[in-house]
């Protein structure tokens, strides 16, 4: 009987011995396989445990096989014939089953439920984001509500070494499995991810072992494939209840691996485009800083220190980018200044000033038909403005003037302070801040300064020239 009751309430083999003794108006009773009685119910159909050697219906009763999925369990007995404590014992074997069955499908439902709504998670989590970083994270995440296990990584292939690498990772061996690489053409892993079917394996041998930089025993891999194309793999190792991976763990995963597979291709192919159209505003920023060799590197040391004081105000990290755009393009207007007024070795004269001072708003109108960078374009326009209000294009103060464009202010006037020019040598860092500081609330938003000085004496500027 252990093997019904481990399987269904104790409760709900009462009810159907009572609704089988209603049904034949007889008193059942059921003994388990060493004859030790289990249930016994009354005509009337009230069932009830009997008590220890109670012996229930009364001598003379019949006996029959009780079985449970083809299997005997126990013995029905009652006061009746033989042809009618057969269909006694067939109608109780009918009622478990069918309420095993009942089980098993409530299960399901729970099960595909538990599924959709997983996918349905790691879909909403994924939406639109492009971080490679961030969607491994949420990958992770969502898999470890599934998988209870040691250890959980994402590795992907690295195109330039044919090497599978641990991109994240969660658990007890995090830090062994970051640092971790291994040949995605050979070896157990290689093996696994040049087939492209999810595998699980349990009593790994020692050799098979040796492919892990951390102790496993058992382990589930779900190849990430995209357009036929492996690009990574999900491992995991060991569940922490010391059981094997289901075949049901396995196919969730399956299924889990193709939404997580497309995301993470769409944000390595965005990181693709990205680069590549960076590295072309790189370059047009490089045209432009040619044409003032003493200035050359100019508009990427001024991107890398407005990055890092945005970095440290808190922005998102796509906010970020847009003002490293902003900064890596934000002398661009000088593209129309004469190399004679740039590469001056004297004092401007004012109407040589007045024509350096054009560049923000031409930089501005050049970038103006690219509906993308509208906002970057406002941030170039201003970045020459002044806090108080007394500086250019259009004398905008404080708050008016976007906090883009107040970082590359205090970014691009450091870089130029500190570097070489046709009439004067760079001064120290140390000196330029504290000209600097002398502007707080005049030229520099005061919050911000502070926040770059904080930055510069922590020592988490890069004053690398390039």
């Amino acid at each position: 009987m252990d093997r019904v009751t481990s399987v269904l309430k104790r409760e709900k083999i009462v009810d159907i011995l009572n609704e089988t003794s209603r049904n034949f108006r007889l008193p059942l009773a059921i003994t388990d396989l060493e004859g030790v009685p289990f249930l016994d119910a009354a005509e009337s159909g009230t069932a009830s445990a009997p008590l220890p050697g109670q012996i229930s219906p009364p001598t003379g009763s019949r006996n029959y096989p009780l079985c449970y999925n083809g299997e005997r369990i126990g013995t029905i007995t009652a006061l009746t014939s033989a042809e009618n404590l057969a269909a006694v014992a067939y109608c109780i074997e009918n009622s478990l089953r069918l309420e095993t069955e009942n089980l098993d499908l409530s299960a399901e439902v729970v099960r595909i439920y538990e599924e959709q709504a997983l996918i349905y998670s790691l879909s909403r989590k994924l939406g639109n984001e492009l971080e490679v970083e961030s969607i491994c994270r949420y990958i992770l995440e969502e898999a470890g509500k599934v998988l209870a296990v040691n250890n959980i990584s994402i590795m992907l292939l690295d195109s330039l070494t044919n090497d599978l690498y641990t991109a994240q990772c969660w658990g007890r061996d995090r830090d062994a499995s970051l640092r971790f690489r291994t040949d995605a053409a050979s070896g157990l892993l290689g093996r696994i991810f040049q087939n492209g079917e999810p595998i699980t394996l349990s009593d790994i041998g020692v050799e098979e072992r040796l492919a892990f930089p951390y102790p496993v025993s058992s382990i589930l891999c779900v190849p990430l494939v995209t357009d036929d194309k492996g690009i990574g793999m999900l491992v995991a190792s060991d569940k922490l209840s010391g059981e094997e991976f289901w075949s049901q763990e396995l196919k969730l995963m399956g299924v889990f691996a193709l939404e997580a597979a497309a995301s993470i291709r769409k944000a390595q192919l965005y990181e693709v485009i990205r680069a590549l159209y960076i590295h072309t505003v790189e370059a047009l920023a490089s045209a432009i800083d040619a044409k003032d060799p003493y200035t050359f590197g100019h508009s990427n040391r001024v991107a890398r220190f407005s990055m890092a004081i945005c970095e440290e105000l808190g922005m998102d990290r796509e906010e970020v980018r847009q003002v490293e755009l902003a900064a890596i393009l934000h002398d661009i207007g000088k593209i129309g200044t004469p190399e004679s007024i740039l590469q001056k070795p004297g004092r401007l004269t004012p109407e040589e000033m007045q024509i350096i001072q054009e560049h923000p708003a031409k930089g501005a109108q050049i970038l103006s038909n690219i509906v993308e960078l509208r906002e970057v374009t406002r941030w170039i326009r201003h970045h020459h403005e002044w806090y108080d209000g007394n500086g250019y294009p259009d004398q905008i103060a404080a708050d008016e003037i976007p906090l883009q464009a107040r970082v590359i202010t205090i970014a691009d006037s450091f870089d130029a302070m500190t570097s070489d020019r046709p009439y004067r040598k760079g001064m120290s860092a140390d000196e330029a801040l504290r000209i600097m500081e002398k502007s707080y609330g005049s030229q520099f938003d005061p919050k911000l300064l502070g926040t770059f000085k904080n930055l510069y004496k922590g020592g988490r500027l890069s004053f690398g020239r390039i």
